[in-house]
């Protein structure tokens, strides 16, 4: 007697979606399984064909703009979609894209999402905060949130390791004997920029050891190409003692504030050094080539994409995961290295 492919997925212990995937003939799970589903299909009587509704062939892919100062039209998030819409294709689906604005009807959005035909969705929570995430919970869909994360809420996650960076940025300028670093921080809260700053701290606390005059302070810019050049612009109208060394918190407030920098006078790196972070093609072409930290942004989307299908396939989830993308810094042409002191 023959069965429906949702007996057939309950007969073998997976998602309905991988039979459907199988039966399609569609990339998307192992050779394996797939040679197990046909096999199990044959001898059951499931035909081939199913019907188009068991399996959605849509990824959804929601950027939660918060207030649009973090995200935007910009290289590094241009990167990170280029790998999502690459892996999407490549593993046999299509990709939708939604925007979530803070300032609708949240509730009625994630209702519309919750009952729409998609497989799977990557949440870019790059500009959510903590009190957003009470809208996701219990969505009913596999869900990877990309590009932060958050201590309450636990769901497959991939992020950068922001740490790991600045920590790694904050040591070159260490090591190039600065004892007056400047860490140049948006003024715009999220969880990047807060793991930034860990990163900056750790090693300036490490280093305490090492020298014991050293010094850091903190600049607060804006955001945008705009505010952070404006914002820049003002503190060095006033400032009497600029450090000789700054860690930027992205290569959009580097850029902006190199601009800055030298209209008021400064050469970059005689008298200040600067480092950037994401490695945007932009900090290539700067004047001087800066230094930055560099983020295998095509990765990001890639390794979310992979992860959430691994999810769809399966159909089970025992536990979650958190995967951080490992950061490499990009030494070029923006860090004096310092005299030491004694030294002729």
């Amino acid at each position: 007697m023959a069965i429906s492919s949702k007996e057939l997925a309950a007969l073998l212990g997976v998602s309905p979606a991988a039979v459907s995937i199988a039966l399609n003939g569609k990339p998307g799970i192992s050779e394996a399984t797939r040679e197990m589903i046909l096999k199990a299909a044959e001898e059951h009587g499931v035909r081939r064909a199913v019907r188009r509704e068991t399996i959605s062939e849509f990824i959804n892919l929601l950027i939660f703009k918060r207030h649009g100062m973090v995200y935007g039209d910009t290289q590094f998030f241009s990167a990170v979609m280029e790998g999502i819409s690459k892996t999407v294709a490549e593993l046999g689906y299509k990709l939708q894209v939604s925007y979530f604005y803070e300032n609708q009807n949240l509730e009625e959005q994630v209702k519309a999402l919750s009952v729409s035909d998609c497989a799977g969705v990557i949440l870019l929570a790059t500009e959510m905060c903590d009190e957003d995430t009470k809208w996701f919970v219990g969505l009913g869909k596999p869900l990877v949130v990309l590009d932060s994360w958050f201590e309450t809420w636990c769901p497959d996650t991939v992020v950068i390791n922001n740490i790991q960076g600045a920590y790694a940025a904050t040591r070159c300028l260490i090591e190039a004997g600065h004892r007056y670093i400047g860490h140049v921080c948006s003024s715009v809260e999220i969880n990047n920029f807060r793991d930034r700053r860990a990163g900056f701290l750790k090693a300036i606390t490490e280093s305490d050891g090492e020298e014991k005059n050293r010094a850091y302070t903190t600049i607060s810019v804006g955001s945008t190409q705009d505010t952070a050049y404006d914002d820049m612009s003002k503190f060095l109208d006033h400032i009497q003692n600029l450090p000789t060394a700054l860690f930027m918190d992205n290569d959009v407030i580097a850029i902006s504030c190199m601009r800055a920098l030298k209209e008021h006078g400064y050469r970059i790196p005689e008298d200040v050094s600067v480092v950037g972070f994401d490695d945007v093609p932009m900090s290539y072409v700067t004047s001087p080539k800066m230094t930055t930290v560099h983020v295998p942004k095509e990765a990001l989307g890639r390794h979310a994409v992979q992860l959430l299908l691994d999810r769809i396939r399966t159909g089970k989830q025992d536990h979650t995961v958190k995967i951080e993308i490992n950061t490499t810094l990009k030494m070029r042409n923006t860090v004096r290295q310092m005299e030491k002191p004694g030294s002729k």
